[in-house]
């Protein structure tokens, strides 16, 4: 919005607020070439990399899917390789085992004995062990075609060791069908449980064993030494290999390998789909999927398969044991359907592409040479509505008698009326652009800025009122009020700009004129209540103590201020009406009679009738009316609880409590303990418990008790 060279002072001026001549649009061929070169490189640019994103997402979902199977098929090995771990180690951990074994080892003459009673039950657990966990080979079948119960030496099964590797206990001849086994088990630590990594026999079988330390009975395996070693071996078959088969996949290039490195060797344990692969290749091979695997244990990536066919894989680490499991799929064949499907979508959003290019073109033609000067000589015609909206709008602000200021949220003025330029002291059309710091000084600025703020944040008009002198040294009240803007209606910022529309209004008369009011009122009720006093001599100073009372009760209960002044103002008018009762009556000495008693309860709807028209500004003659209601609803109005106002059970409270701590004509006054005593027996029946609360609060932890003491007075007046 700008405002240049345009002067509130002089209204012929609004003529030079003239829109510039349009001239008649024509074809720009330049113009059409770069815009259509841009939307070919924006809208090519845009297809190539949601193609290249949807293919990342394909990726991903692979990698996510890779990785699943990887991270089930490797929990599958492991836990078979546990299985024998714990079985192995629960036989070497049997006591009779143990036992035995250590009368073995210890009796010379038993270890040289032709069959020992400790050796046929060592054997005969061991067989039953290896039997239970797959530790013999099956028989030839030879021996199964005649029914013969012999298993010949097969390389396999289960053997006890003493700590210096010589075979005590074993199962048919394990140990002379292996002769290059102890020299794999003595590389291996004494002291725990080892896996004998698997291995290739003279005549072609994988074999794997474990070894599992033997301890003395009822000894601390982290203190002893091992007495002896448990040795197992096994043909690995498919009990093994069978787990690197993910149910339920469907894929058929999808393989789960069993990997181990050789030197400079990539080794493959399990089998491969491809026959014809090699059992092993070296790790410098050109992107090999198994050397990465080896190399990079756990990540995914996309690399080539022993038959340089490119792959996606991914790989774990089987725990225990220098074995890698690799999974890996044929890249073409996994990724052949989206590739289809994004090669589909690529052409058509290309073919899109054209024909929008197309439509510009062809749009761009027609406007510019069938409509253009159609819509130009429209747009002249709204510029120049809309210029004289904007002059008529300048003149509505400028002639407002309050300043009017629009600032942005960074505190920069980007509108002013006449009178707010003026409070600044700088011409209307300079105030556009400056900060309200510079304009108003840090000082102010510091509270506006501060009060937008909290407008904006909350999203709602904020109102503060504040108070200052002007240059003749006289009070002035100021009412700011802050509305926030969802965008700033200035031409040159960008939408949304937020900012502030800042509107001040001088209200020091209704101030005044409010205190002035207030002042007559407080000089009216004072007057009421010392013609009372003076008529009662009794209840002298009464209606001043119920109004303190009432006050610091309503006060203690955190009320409002229009709440806390109606207490004290119908505390101090309650009892105007006894300028209708006789004053013998007031001042009689002796009890009153139940007739006397029924005109001064009834003096209260005397205050009541004679304060009903007057105008307070809170509900004052509503609290009166209230006061004698009971908390329970049996009161004369029938209200109950909260449908009683809060300032008429303060007063109902106030009043009883001052009266019973009163000296009347005809008894004397009870203690305040007493007082407060009698109010919380009639809790919940004739007061609200959270007044009388309040109360006692203010009397028992407050000043209450000194001060309401000083208002009373100390002795019976005389009669007058």
């Amino acid at each position: 919005m700008s405002w240049k060279g345009f002067n509130m002072a002089n209204p012929q001026d609004y003529s030079s607020l003239k829109m510039p001549k349009l001239k008649s649009p024509s074809i720009n061929p330049k113009a059409l070439i770069v815009l259509v070169l841009a939307i070919a490189i924006i809208g090519g640019t845009a297809v190539t990399r949601f193609v290249k994103a949807e293919k990342n997402r394909e990726l991903l979902s692979w990698q996510n899917r890779l990785a699943l199977i990887a991270d089930s098929r490797q929990a599958d090995v492991e836990r078979w390789l546990d299985r024998y771990y714990k079985e192995l180690s629960d036989v070497a951990g049997n006591p009779s085992l143990q036992l035995y074994l250590t009368e073995l080892l210890s009796d010379p003459g038993a270890a040289t004995a032709e069959d020992p009673a400790q050796a046929v039950f060592l054997r005969n657990l061991l067989s039953m062990t290896a039997d239970r966990l797959g530790f013999i080979a099956p028989p030839s079948k030879e021996l199964t075609s005649i029914n013969a119960d012999v298993r010949p030496p097969s390389g396999v099964g289960i053997a006890i060791l003493d700590k210096d590797g010589k075979s005590l206990v074993s199962t048919s001849a394990f140990m002379s069908s292996n002769p290059d086994l102890p020299a794999k088990i003595e590389a291996l630590p004494k002291d725990k449980a080892s896996l004998i990594d698997i291995f290739q026999t003279q005549d072609g079988k994988s074999r794997i064993g474990w070894v599992v330390p033997i301890y003395p009975i009822q000894t601390d395996p982290s203190s002893a030494q091992p007495i002896g070693r448990l040795v197992a071996v096994k043909n690995v078959d498919g009990d093994l290999f069978k787990l690197l088969h993910h149910p339920g996949a469907t894929d058929k290039t999808l393989e789960a390998l069993l990997l181990r490195r050789e030197g400079d060797n990539a080794f493959y344990l399990s089998p491969q789909e491809d026959k014809g692969a090699a059992s092993q290749l070296a790790l410098n091979t050109p992107d090999l999927d198994a050397a990465f695997a080896l190399q990079s244990p756990g990540a995914f990536a996309q690399k080539r398969d022993g038959r340089s066919r490119l792959s996606l894989m991914t790989s774990r680490p089987i725990v225990r044991t220098p074995w890698v499991l690799m999974l890996h799929v044929d890249r073409d064949q996994a990724l052949r359907d989206s590739e289809v499907r994004l090669s589909q979508i690529q052409y058509s959003l290309f073919f899109a592409l054209c024909a929008m290019i197309g439509g510009i073109v062809a749009v761009w033609y027609y406007g510019t040479s069938k409509r253009t000067m159609l819509l130009s000589q429209q747009t002249k015609r709204m510029a120049k509505q809309v210029a004289a909206q904007e002059k008529l709008l300048r003149v509505v602000a400028d002639n407002q008698l309050e300043p009017i200021v629009i600032a942005d949220k960074d505190g920069i003025v980007r509108f002013a009326n006449a009178k707010a330029a003026k409070v600044f002291h700088v011409e209307t059309l300079d105030v556009s652009g400056k900060t309200l710091e510079a304009l108003m000084g840090a000082a102010y600025a510091k509270s506006y800025e501060e009060a937008n703020k909290l407008a904006l944040a909350r999203n709602a008009p904020f109102v503060r009122t504040w108070a200052q002198e002007n240059d003749a040294g006289v009070k002035v009240v100021i009412r700011s009020e802050h509305i926030p803007l969802f965008h700033v209606p200035v031409d040159e910022l960008e939408v949304p700009t937020a900012g502030v529309l800042m509107i001040d209004q001088d209200i020091t008369e209704i101030v005044n004129e409010r205190e002035h009011r207030e002042r007559i009122l407080r000089q009216m009720v004072d007057m009421l209540v010392t013609m009372v006093d003076r008529r009662d001599p009794y209840a002298a100073s009464h209606s001043a103590c119920v109004a303190f009372v009432a006050k610091a009760i309503a006060s203690n209960m955190g009320l409002d201020r229009q709440r806390i002044e109606a207490a004290e103002t119908a505390g101090n008018l309650m009892n105007i009406g006894k300028l209708l009762i006789p004053s013998e009556v007031l001042t009689k000495p002796t009890a009153l009679t139940e007739d006397e008693m029924r005109r001064i309860h009834q003096s209260l709807q005397h205050s009541i009738k004679l304060l009903e028209r007057v105008e307070f500004d809170g509900p004052v003659v509503d609290t009166l009316r209230q006061a004698q209601e009971r908390f329970d609803g049996s009161g004369p109005m029938g209200l109950k609880g909260e449908g009683i106002l809060i300032t008429a059970r303060i007063i109902a409270v106030a009043n009883a409590f001052v009266g019973m701590i009163s000296l009347r004509a005809y008894r004397d006054a009870l203690s305040m303990d007493e007082a407060l005593k009698t109010l919380l027996a009639g809790i919940d029946t004739q007061y609200d418990r959270r007044v009388v609360v309040a109360l006692a609060d203010y009397v028992e932890n407050g000043p209450g008790r000194d001060v309401i003491s000083k208002l009373l007075p100390a002795e019976k007046p005389q009669a007058q």
